[in-house]
């Protein structure tokens, strides 16, 4: 319990520091530099033409409490869905980023100036130089909310009735598919011609293109994984990053059954790998073939795969040895 509880509090703050920090910054860094600043803030391409300073303030501080609440609204929504959480922490970083970086690139435009119009628009506000350190900052927000707590072992096993391979003793099988979300692919396109529209010719500020370009990249690594079945449980693996998108440990797994995915079973817009309070997995198609695994802790793990009965046998198999292998340790 000690544990959970210390996991759970380093996981709010974590998610809940950088939008106060971002705050800090924005009050912070024109406290400081006040006196150097024009009355007004001046802009080289009539994006923002003659803003008072007070707007600018008050913009970041609205913008880093509301990124604080949607924090604490989300960590609440998301309390049961541990792997669920760490994206919640990568809004909230990369907002806060984004905010500070919108009020640094108005005060350096504007600094020493003695009249209209402020400096060019900086390099590293580029959409080219923002998206690497906004993926940066995404990643070490992930790492940072640290492991995710240990699911309870199953205590049961499958059915006698549960579908299973088979398999003569030591002959190991394993299980690959890889999958394609053809409406996973058709989002990344949209948002990344939304993203170059807006740096060719949209008035959109850098902020807009690089949220743009980043939604593009993520939806397109989210559309495109490799689903992989054996000994040590069920992981679907994002190919070009070599990253588990999300996974079942064998030993959590109660029993794994295949079956047909209802279009209506799931909200229309989840695809890729998801998270919900009751179950979680990933969702290449509206429907078709899916795996299921029911796990120790009442949720459900499901993945639409082409050949999904193999792998529900296949995880059965697995379970049944396990169990046999902890039956012949105990003796």
């Amino acid at each position: 319990m000690a544990g959970q509880f210390g996991g759970t509090y380093r996981r709010a703050m974590v998610t809940l520091v950088p939008p106060v920090v971002a705050a800090a910054v924005v009050v912070g860094v024109y406290a400081a530099l006040a006196h150097r600043l024009p009355d007004r803030v001046d802009g080289a391409g009539g994006v923002v033409e003659a803003m008072p300073w007070s707007r600018v303030l008050a913009e970041g501080l609205v913008w880093s409490v509301l990124a604080l609440i949607w924090g604490v609204v989300w960590l609440y929504v998301r309390r049961r869905v541990q792997g669920g959480q760490r994206w919640i922490a990568a809004t909230t970083w990369v907002g806060s980023v984004l905010i500070v970086g919108y009020v640094l690139q108005l005060v350096v435009r504007n600094l020493d100036l003695a009249g209209p119009p402020a400096r060019p628009a900086l390099w590293w506000t580029s959409p080219f130089a923002v998206v690497p350190v906004l993926a940066v900052v995404a990643l070490v927000s992930w790492w940072a909310m640290g492991p995710d707590p240990e699911q309870p072992e199953a205590a049961g096993g499958p059915r006698p009735g549960a579908p299973r391979l088979q398999l003569s003793d030591g002959e190991r099988a394993l299980f690959a598919r890889t999958v394609l979300s053809r409406r996973g692919v058709a989002s990344a396109l949209l948002w990344a011609v939304l993203a170059v529209w807006q740096a060719v010719f949209g008035s959109g500020t850098y902020i807009i293109v690089a949220l743009f370009a980043l939604v593009a990249i993520i939806a397109a690594a989210q559309s495109w994984a490799r689903v992989l079945v054996n000994e040590h449980g069920v992981q679907v693996i994002q190919p070009l990053f070599r990253r588990v998108l999300v996974g079942a440990e064998l030993r959590t797994v109660v029993e794994a059954r295949a079956g047909t995915l209802d279009p209506r079973a799931l909200p229309r817009a989840t695809y890729g790998a998801f998270h919900m309070p009751h179950e979680s997995g990933y969702r290449a198609t509206a429907g078709g073939e899916v795996l299921r695994l029911r796990l120790s802790n009442g949720r459900e793990f499901i993945v639409t795969v082409p050949g999904a009965a193999t792998a529900a046998g296949l995880v059965n198999t697995q379970l049944d040895r396990r169990r046999a292998t902890a039956g012949d340790d105990r003796c």
